[in-house]
């Protein structure tokens, strides 16, 4: 049997297989199938998605088992490898992976906030970074200018006993030498 409307709401395709909706949203979820949805948010199956779900009706009432169905879509190329799982945040259910967001448009909103999240935690932790960098170059000038500080008092000591080391120096030659500096002098001017 195939199926021919273009677009089917979940009542209309359960109706048409003799199948429960539960069954059809089970199915979606085992076989990793994109069931699109309306601008209210409500599922609608296209002519391929229903044929694909009349299949997977046909194989079970022939007794196939879930993992059989899979492999034979696949291998036929109907449906691809399952979509990675996740546990949904809010109830704790395994999902496909994006099923929890609801849609491209809530996966966009779900980045978006976590772009500004990001942004908003990043811009604290500089703003902190910030103030720890200033205040260490501020501590480090501080130390740095007690060390100059410290460094030119003990080089004004050391130059000062140097000049008082030398004034002594020049001060004891000046009392040796001034007796000598008068004799040569009166011997010149005796001459």
């Amino acid at each position: 049997m195939e199926i021919l409307k273009e677009k089917y709401s979940i009542t209309e395709l359960s109706g048409n297989l003799q199948l429960t909706d539960h069954a059809l949203r089970y199915y979606e979820k085992e076989f990793g199938l994109n069931v699109p949805r309306d601008g209210r948010g409500r599922r609608y199956y296209t002519t391929d998605l229903a044929n694909i779900m009349y299949q997977i009706k046909t194989m079970r009432s022939e007794g196939l088992e879930i993992k059989a169905i899979r492999n034979i879509l696949q291998s036929d190329d109907i449906i691809r490898d399952p979509p990675p799982v996740v546990s949904n945040e809010n109830t704790g259910e395994i999902v496909p992976a994006g099923s929890q967001y609801g849609g491209i448009k809530d996966i966009r909103a779900f980045f978006n906030e976590f772009k500004e999240q990001l942004a908003s935690e990043l811009t604290n932790e500089i703003s902190i970074s910030k103030d720890h960098i200033s205040k260490e170059i501020t501590k480090s000038k501080l130390e740095l200018g007690a060390c100059v500080e410290n460094g030119m008092r003990r080089l004004e000591a050391k130059m000062e006993r140097h000049f008082l080391d030398v004034d002594k120096s020049l001060g004891s030659w000046r009392e040796k030498n001034k007796k000598g500096v008068f004799k040569k002098l009166l011997t010149r001017t005796l001459k």
